[in-house]
């Protein structure tokens, strides 16, 4: 079966960490996710159980593998069993999946593994030690020309002095050569760490885009970070690629002290990913023209920001309401540029929902989707709003 969309999260079997104080500890994780894989275990046992109508692999050290999650299991005969799948069910030392043909007719043996199965793009070049590495959606003629370049090195400026932040150099690039020989479009920074805060991360995706959502800094909020390309409306764009970022370059802003927990005005180490009509830290590669430049971005919804607007239940019908239909990705001139893939808006935020998997909502039958708590402001004392993200897809 294929995935046209794939979710991770730190508590995951095998999952990479952000990391506190090291340099290196991003490249390493957005390649587990996006190109390798992670958490690989040796698979005991692996039968069809005809109860649920699925395969159940049985790991007698016991695993976190996640419900809904997409895994990948390889090694094994009958072949049916390998390749990837959704993880049905699971306890504490067995995954249930299904399998597009139904039962194989005989128990897997083999050699068999099992991993959190990769997003599928490519890692097109990486120095030495991985700390640098340029990532493409594999697809290109589906895409553009725009590849993500990350420098997670311990460069010069790359960590504040006392208390403040731990960052990347992140830039839209094109016409790459080799690691070192490329043409910059625009160059910023991600955070580059989870110091200070549970590290904690959520990174959901397709071929062509991804939503990384790291917890860095005292209050250990959770901010958006992503790259990718929108659905443009714009025949044969080939610059319609995003990127948001970081408020500063300047690691060692002492506006934006990461050890500082919420309020005041050192905190500000947030990013707006999480409001409407904010163009702050949004960037196109090229305007609609196609002519060279970046240019700004924003998003465009029916209240200020993601889940906001509505009472929860709202009166009159004891209901949640959130809308399904495309964001609108407006850039600089007022023009709509496309939509944003993946995304659903919530009219209200619940806390006991953050980081909680629901399937088949009315509004939206036969899918998953996953919501997720993140900050929409530079100050984490405006606190966080629910953003909601269809699991299952396709999202183009």
């Amino acid at each position: 079966m294929a995935f046209p969309v794939k979710w991770y999260a730190s508590q995951m079997q095998g999952a990479p960490s952000l990391g506190d104080t090291t340099a290196g500890a991003l490249t390493a994780l957005l390649k587990a996710v996006l190109v390798t894989g992670f958490g690989n275990l040796t698979i005991n046992a692996l039968v069809w159980d005809a109860a649920e109508g699925a395969a159940k692999a049985t790991f007698s050290g016991g695993h976190a593998y996640l419900q809904d999650s997409v895994i990948e299991v390889s090694g094994a005969s009958p072949a049916v069993y390998n390749g990837e799948h959704r993880a049905k069910k699971v306890s504490s030392t067995e995954v249930w999946f299904e399998l597009d043909g139904g039962n194989p007719g005989s128990a897997g043996s083999g050699a068999m593994s099992m991993k959190v199965a990769p997003l599928g793009w490519t890692l097109t070049h990486e120095c030495g030690d991985g700390q640098v590495a340029i990532y493409r959606p594999t697809n290109v003629s589906e895409s553009g020309n725009v590849s993500l370049r990350i420098d997670n090195t311990a460069f010069s400026g790359w960590v504040g002095t006392t208390y403040l932040g731990h960052l990347a150099k992140v830039a839209l690039v094109e016409d790459v050569v080799d690691i070192n020989t490329y043409a910059t479009i625009y160059e910023h920074r991600w955070p580059a760490t989870g110091r200070y805060s549970d590290k904690r991360w959520d990174l959901i995706g397709d071929p062509q885009m991804f939503y990384f959502m790291p917890a860095y800094a005292a209050a250990s909020f959770q901010h958006v970070y992503s790259f990718g390309y929108i659905n443009s409306i714009r025949a044969g764009d080939r610059y319609h690629a995003v990127l948001n970022h970081y408020p500063t370059t300047d690691a060692g802003d002492i506006n934006r002290r990461w050890a500082n927990g919420i309020g005041g005005s050192v905190s500000n180490w947030g990013n707006t990913y999480g409001a409407f009509d904010n163009s702050d830290q949004h960037v196109i590669a090229r305007p609609y023209s196609q002519l060279f430049g970046a240019s700004a971005w924003w998003l465009k919804g029916l209240f200020t920001r993601f889940g906001t607007g509505m009472s929860v239940p709202n009166g009159p019908d004891n209901a949640f309401y959130m809308s399904t239909d495309p964001i609108m990705v407006m850039e600089a001139g007022n023009h709509l540029r496309g939509y944003l893939p993946g995304v659903i808006c919530p009219f209200a935020t619940v806390a006991d929902w953050h980081r909680k998997n629901f399937g088949n909502l009315p509004a939206l039958p036969s899918k998953l989707v996953r919501f997720v708590r993140v900050g929409f402001a530079e100050n984490p004392a405006n606190g966080t709003s629910m953003m909601g993200f269809d699991l299952t897809g396709p999202w183009r």
